[in-house]
């Protein structure tokens, strides 16, 4: 854990190759939302020993799973579906690292491909094209204004009793039933791990958002609360409460 009164983030990247060359890559907006609320966040390469992640996990007091264009490889969760944008690095030290982090009570937030991970790494299993299956399409617009791609879309109803709601009356919302999100998503839940508490679902009843009780805090999350987080109310409060617990 660090020596500082600065929370150490560790950031898990994506493998990509550009131009030939292999890259670790991890969006901006995350680092970013991560030094705004008071953390320093460090990135994690995806091609770690499992000596070396157990060795850095001990140096990191909170982890950020965030999203990404890849998709979880559809054997990680026993399913046989073709999926051609995967990136098996990246699924080894997140599952790794997410079961790594539980047993030591390490604070961990996941953010959509994140939030996905942490289902499967609890033996979850996800749906790999949400908008064929009943619900609604969560894709992202196919647009380049980002203002517009990251546009709230729909809102999420949060459920009773859950820390979602006691964050919002602590915070003095005006309600506490649901607010609006982003969505850029193509996958989502299918069976949540029974160790996870559903936190808030989509008016079309896809689960948007989970935690994991007994744990400082662990949280997913499927919408994108890392994009301008510093004006986004509820993104304020998942992001202060994150790097809180990362500071105790």
């Amino acid at each position: 854990m660090s020596q500082t009164n600065t929370p150490i983030i560790g950031v898990v990247s994506c493998a990509k190759e550009l131009g030939g060359y292999q890259i670790q890559a991890v969006n901006n907006f995350y680092l970013q939302a991560v030094k705004d609320f008071g953390g320093l966040p460090v990135i994690l390469s995806p091609d770690m020993t499992t000596e070396q992640m157990t060795t850095l996990i001990e140096l990191c007091d909170g982890l950020l799973f965030p999203g990404s264009h890849s998709n979880v490889a559809p054997h990680r969760y026993a399913a046989e579906h073709d999926e051609s944008h995967t990136d098996e690095a990246r699924d080894e030290l997140s599952l790794s690292l997410i079961r790594l982090a539980i047993d030591k009570n390490i604070p961990c937030l996941g953010i959509c491909r994140g939030f996905q991970e942490m289902n499967v790494a609890l033996g979850g299993s996800l749906n790999p094209a949400v908008h064929e299956s009943g619900f609604n399409d969560h894709r992202e617009a196919k647009v380049d204004d980002f203002e517009e791609k990251y546009a709230p879309a729909h809102a999420v109803l949060v459920q009773k009793q859950s820390v979602f709601e006691q964050w919002l009356i602590e915070n003095h919302w005006e309600t506490t039933a649901f607010f609006e999100v982003n969505t850029l998503h193509n996958q989502g839940v299918d069976r949540l791990a029974p160790q996870l508490q559903v936190e808030a679902k989509a008016p079309d009843g896809l689960i948007e958002a989970f935690s994991l009780p007994g744990q400082k805090y662990f949280v997913g999350v499927q919408w994108h609360p890392e994009w301008k987080a510093k004006t986004n109310h509820f993104s304020q409060i998942l992001f202060k409460e994150f790097i809180m617990a990362a500071s105790h």
